[in-house]
C-alpha cells in the first residue's frame, strides 16, 4: 500500500514536471526573436504605380480599417550628398496584413484617392516621427496629412522605453526588423525595387500599426476606458488620442545632477550662458487679477491687472475707491465707453486655468493670432491684443504649437512666403568654411578613446584645416586649438524674405484685409485645440466688431481703415 502511494506520488511529479517542461517549451517558442521575413510571412503587399491601381489598392484599405480606424504608415526618399530628394515612397498597412506602397516618383500627381486618405481625419496614420513625414509630403506634394499618431507616445503611456520602431518592435511583437543602413539608404526611386526593399518597406508599415494596436489594447485593460461601450476601447478611441493627434514626439534628455553640471562648467564642457528671458515661459502667478477700472461717472470700463490699475492712480490720473476686489476710478474721461458684446468682454472677470483643459497648477500664454504675423499689423490692430491671448498649461501649449505648423505651411504656400526651412533662406548667413574649419578642429581635438575617427575620416578632416592654414605642413595639438577658436562670421541676407511680412502683405490685398487672416487663426484654434473653457464673448469677429464701433462713433479714420484693408468701408 505504502508503495503503491509512492509510486502514484513520483508518477504525478513527473507528469507535473513534464506539463511544467512543455509549458516552457510552447511560451519560450512562442516569445522568442524572430526576423520580419519569418514573422511577416503572411502580408499582401500590393505595389502601386498608377492610379487605376492605386484606387483599387486604397478602397480595400479603407474597407479593412473600419474597426481600428487607423493605417500603419511611412515614406521613404533617397538622400544625396546630404540633399533630400522628393517622397519618393509611401507605405500604408491595415492591421490584418494588407500593405500598399505607393511609388510616388513613378506616377505624374498624388491620386486623388490616396491624397484623400491622408487627408482622412477620421483615419490615424501611426508610425514613428510621421509629422517629420507630413512635412516633407507638404513640401513636395502639397498634400496635407491629417490624424498622425507617434507610436512613442502610446508607448510612454504604458511604460515603456519609447525607443524607435525596431526597439519597439523588438519588445513588443519580438519581431527583429532589417534596419541595415544598405536597405535604408538604398536607391527608392529605381524602375524596379529589389524583394528586399519591398519587404522591408511593408514591414515597417504593418509594424507601425500592430504595435499601435497592441498598446492601445494594453493601456485599455488598466483604466476605465475599458469599461465604455461594452469595453470596446475601438469605439472610444478618439478619446484616447486626442492629446497626441499631429503631435511631434520629443526624446527626453537625460537630466543631469547639479554637481555633475557645475564639474563639467569648470571643465570647460559646459557654457556658462546667461539665458534671455523665455517667451514662454511657464506661470505659477496669476494672470487675471480682475481688478475694476472704472469712468469718472462709476461706469464700468474693464477689468484689469494691479500693476495697470495702481499705474493710473500713481500718475494721479484715478483714485482707489475699492479694495476687495481693487476699484480705481479714472480722473478723466476715457476715449471710449464699453459698446455691446465687444465692450461687455472686457468687463468680465477671467479664470487663471488652461482654457482647453482646465488645469490650475500652472499655464503659458497662448498668442491665438502668432507674433510673427501680429507684429506686421497696424497699431490701430495691436490695441486691445489681450483679447488674442489665452492661458494654456505645458502639455496644451505644446499640442497647440504643434498644430499651428500645419496652418504656417499652409500660408507659406498660398501667400508665396517661405517658412526659411533651408540655410540659404535665412535672415542671417553663416560663413560656411569658417564653419567647416571650426567643426573639423573641435571633432579632432575633442575625440576620445571610444570614439577614435577612422583614418580615412582624420585624413579628410586634416585636409580641411591644412587648407586654411598653408604655411603648416602638419596639424599639431597647438594649430588644433587655434582653429577649434575660430569665429564664425555671420552676414545679413540680402535675399532674406520674412514668411510673417509676406503673409501680412497678401491679405492686406485681399478681400477682408487683415481681419481675415486674424480670423482665420481664431478658427484654427478652436477647431484644433476644441477648448472648453474659453472666456465668455469670446469671439472670432472680435476686433471687426471692436472696430466698427470706432469707426460708428468716429474715432477711426480713413487712413486706418486702408492701413487695415478694409476699403469696404469707405
Amino acid at each position: 500500500m505504502e508503495s503503491s502511494k509512492i509510486k502514484v506520488g513520483v508518477t504525478s511529479a513527473a507528469i507535473a514536471l513534464t506539463c511544467a517542461g512543455i509549458t516552457y517549451v510552447v511560451l519560450r517558442y512562442k516569445y522568442r526573436l524572430r526576423d520580419a521575413a519569418e514573422a511577416l510571412n503572411y502580408l499582401t503587399v500590393k505595389t502601386v504605380t498608377t492610379e487605376k491601381v492605386c484606387d483599387e489598392v486604397i478602397n480595400v484599405i479603407r474597407r479593412r480599417t473600419k474597426i481600428h480606424k487607423a493605417v500603419g504608415f511611412d515614406c521613404e526618399w533617397v538622400t544625396e550628398r546630404g540633399r533630400r530628394h522628393p517622397v519618393a515612397l509611401v507605405q500604408l498597412s491595415t492591421f490584418d496584413g494588407f500593405c500598399g506602397l505607393f511609388r510616388l516618383n513613378l506616377m505624374a500627381t498624388v491620386p486623388n484617392s490616396l491624397k484623400s486618405l491622408l487627408e482622412d481625419e477620421t483615419i490615424y496614420k501611426v508610425g514613428v516621427a510621421a509629422t517629420d513625414d507630413a512635412k516633407y509630403l507638404y513640401q513636395d506634394y502639397s498634400v496635407t496629412l491629417k490624424s498622425t499618431i507617434d507610436i512613442r507616445h502610446l508607448a510612454e503611456l504604458c511604460s515603456y522605453n519609447p525607443g524607435g520602431l525596431a526597439a519597439l518592435s523588438k519588445s513588443l511583437l519580438r519581431v527583429v526588423l532589417d534596419k541595415s543602413w544598405r536597405i535604408r539608404c538604398s536607391n527608392w526611386e529605381a524602375d524596379e525595387l529589389t524583394h528586399r526593399q519591398i519587404n522591408y518597406a511593408a514591414a515597417d508599415a504593418h509594424v507601425a500599426i500592430k504595435i499601435f494596436v497592441c498598446l492601445v489594447n494594453q493601456y485599455s485593460k488598466s483604466t476605465i476606458l475599458s469599461l465604455l461601450n461594452n469595453n470596446n476601447i475601438w469605439n472610444n478611441l478618439d478619446k484616447l488620442c486626442a492629446n497626441y493627434v499631429d503631435v511631434n514626439f520629443k526624446t527626453k534628455q537625460t537630466v543631469k545632477q547639479k554637481g555633475d553640471v557645475t564639474k563639467e562648467r569648470k571643465e570647460g564642457k559646459v557654457k556658462d550662458v546667461r539665458s534671455k528671458r523665455y517667451p514662454h515661459a511657464t506661470r505659477s502667478k496669476p494672470l487675471y487679477h480682475n481688478c475694476y477700472l472704472e469712468a469718472p461717472d462709476g461706469e464700468m470700463l474693464c477689468t484689469c491687472d494691479n500693476k495697470k490699475a495702481m499705474w493710473y492712480v500713481e500718475k494721479e490720473l484715478a483714485d482707489v475707491v475699492g479694495k476687495e476686489p481693487l476699484t480705481v476710478r479714472l480722473r478723466f474721461e476715457p476715449a471710449g465707453r464699453s459698446v455691446g458684446d465687444v465692450g461687455r468682454y472686457y468687463q468680465l472677470t477671467k479664470e487663471n486655468k488652461c482654457v482647453v483643459c482646465g488645469k490650475t497648477e500652472s499655464y503659458i500664454r497662448k498668442n491665438v493670432v502668432p507674433r510673427e504675423y501680429r507684429k506686421y499689423f497696424p497699431e490701430i490692430m495691436k490695441d486691445h491684443s489681450s483679447h488674442d491671448v489665452v492661458l494654456l498649461c505645458a502639455d496644451c501649449h505644446q499640442t497647440s504649437n504643434m498644430r499651428d505648423q500645419v496652418v504656417r505651411e499652409r500660408l507659406a504656400a498660398l501667400c508665396n512666403a517661405p517658412l526659411s526651412l533651408k540655410a540659404d533662406q535665412a535672415k542671417y548667413i553663416e560663413d560656411m568654411d569658417c564653419k567647416k574649419i571650426r567643426s573639423a578642429a573641435r571633432a579632432l581635438l575633442y575625440q576620445t578613446r571610444k570614439h577614435v575617427l577612422p583614418d580615412a575620416r582624420r585624413e579628410e578632416l586634416e585636409n580641411i584645416i591644412l587648407q586654411h592654414y598653408p604655411q603648416n605642413d602638419e596639424v599639431t595639438e597647438e594649430l588644433l586649438v587655434e582653429a577649434a577658436k575660430i569665429q564664425v562670421v555671420s552676414f545679413e541676407n540680402a535675399d532674406y524674405e520674412s514668411h510673417g511680412l509676406k503673409v501680412v502683405e497678401y491679405y492686406f490685398n485681399k478681400e477682408g484685409g487683415l481681419l481675415r487672416l486674424e480670423e482665420l487663426w481664431r478658427e484654427h484654434f478652436l477647431t484644433s485645440m476644441k477648448p472648453k473653457y474659453m472666456p465668455d464673448l469670446w469671439s472670432v469677429k472680435h476686433n471687426e466688431e471692436r472696430l466698427r464701433v470706432k469707426w460708428n462713433e468716429g474715432r477711426l479714420s480713413e487712413k486706418d481703415v486702408k492701413l487695415i484693408g478694409l476699403l469696404k468701408w469707405l
